[in-house]
């Protein structure tokens, strides 16, 4: 008897446990292939993860209620959603359909007028970005640009790197519209990834060949997919921590503009008026 209770006691143990965690694949419903860099979240918190190369994800629910929902999402794709108790004790296969975002059609005449908007300078103290080589997956920081009641093309993303403990980071462009002075819906078709190798300095980015045509009002944000390659030699200590980190941090100004942040691929946005990330966009008028 006592070892039947014990039986079942492991048995229940190794339910519960496996119950904490979603697995599962990521691919392409018309083609079948495996889709890396797709953001899953639980709405509304900041638990979540990306898939890596071959599709796959372990989302760790961390005791979150079964009635919960967990949104699959990427760029040129149709979002799917499920609640964690659809998705719980199974090997999960989801398939996500290609989409494209219907954006008016605006030819911008070669011209020799450009102009930079954004955040074009940085302050002496302060930064922002991630810690650690796995917790920052699917987090988002960015800023609010101004690009003007005519539409202009976008040539060149520039950031500013304060440090970087790592040989190469990867990052995803964002840009969305705005409602209620938050980030909203994502006006790109297809992910732009970008890959930082500098530990230090601004970095430009040509954007050129992506054929980005907007106006008004945009929110540009990066959000964190991976790094490679830690360098011990430059790891820092942040908020007056006394312990050493590694860390991909940009440079910010302050009493300038917004900053926008978003802990987790389904968490709430965040903004606050006390700094901005040093990042700016050069536009053809």
């Amino acid at each position: 008897m006592k070892a039947l209770l014990i039986l079942l006691s492991f048995l229940l143990y190794t339910i519960v446990i496996h119950s904490q965690v979603i697995v599962g694949k990521i691919i392409d419903s018309t083609s079948n292939n495996s889709l890396e860099y797709v953001s899953i979240g639980i709405i509304n918190t900041p638990i979540g993860t990306i898939t890596n190369e071959k599709g796959k994800f372990n989302l760790e629910l961390k005791g979150q209620s079964p009635k919960l929902m967990v949104r699959f999402s990427m760029i040129g794709y149709k979002a799917q959603t499920f609640s964690i108790e659809e998705l719980s004790n199974k090997e999960n296969v989801i398939k996500l359909k290609q989409k494209f975002v219907q954006i008016e059609e605006v030819i911008v005449k070669p011209s020799n007028n450009f102009k930079k908007v954004g955040t074009i300078s940085r302050s002496l103290q302060g930064v922002c970005g991630w810690g650690g080589n796995r917790r920052g997956k699917g987090h988002e920081i960015g800023l609010k640009i101004d690009l003007g009641t005519s539409f202009v093309k976008l040539q060149d993303l520039h950031i500013r790197v304060h440090q970087q403990a790592f040989d190469s980071s990867l990052f995803r462009l964002h840009i969305r519209d705005i409602k209620n002075d938050l980030p909203h819906e994502e006006l790109l078709n297809n992910n732009i990834l970008i890959t930082i190798t500098r530990s230090s300095g601004w970095v430009d980015i040509d954007l050129s060949k992506y054929n980005l045509v907007f106006k008004g009002e945009i929110a540009l944000t990066l959000e964190w997919l991976k790094v490679l390659a830690l360098n011990e030699n430059k790891l820092k200590r942040v908020n007056k921590s006394n312990q050493k980190t590694a860390n991909v941090l940009f440079s910010v100004k302050k009493k300038q503009r917004c900053i926008y942040t978003k802990w987790g691929a389904e968490a709430k946005w965040i903004k606050s008026d006390t700094q901005s990330p040093s990042i700016y966009l050069t536009v053809q008028e």
